[in-house]
């Protein structure tokens, strides 16, 4: 019986993190609105959710290269982890600018969505730290308001 409950526990966990994994260094077209119907892996991890919040944050660090997917220029090369980080804010609505430190968010008036690039790329510390602070995040807020919203 036990096991049959710790088995339940996971699937959840294992779909979502198939889907992001699935998905996420598929991404060709991040919609500017985030409009439906433009990109298919988008559209997938999106609809995923708050399920894919947790597999988007595990991968804030992953710097394999990739196309940038966004409508606007970015600061660099652009990495699987930037593009989990963009996907984080449009999916959750969250502020990524907020977490990063106060030099950074002081540049957000004159850089706007750059800042995070700028940030991502200054130093790889820097992805390890944002990663912290959104898990963070993750478990003191948006899972809490995630239960309380489907109860």
């Amino acid at each position: 019986m036990i096991s049959v409950i710790a088995l339940l526990a996971f699937v959840p966990v294992a779909l979502a993190r198939n889907v992001c994994d699935e998905h996420l260094a598929q991404i060709k077209m991040i919609p500017f609105e985030g409009n439906a119907g433009v990109d298919l892996h988008y559209d997938a991890l999106k609809s995923g959710g708050a399920e894919a919040v947790a597999c988007l944050i595990a991968n804030v660090t992953n710097t394999l290269r990739e196309p940038n997917p966004r409508p606007v220029p970015s600061l660099g090369d652009t990495r699987i982890g930037d593009v989990a980080v963009y996907l984080l804010s449009d999916i959750t609505g969250v502020d990524t600018v907020k977490f990063l430190p106060r030099k950074y968010q002081d540049l957000n008036a004159e850089m706007g969505a750059l800042v995070v690039d700028k940030y991502l790329h200054d130093r790889f510390s820097n992805r390890r730290f944002l990663q912290r602070k959104l898990g963070q995040w993750y478990r003191t807020t948006y899972l809490p308001s995630v239960r309380k919203s489907t109860s």
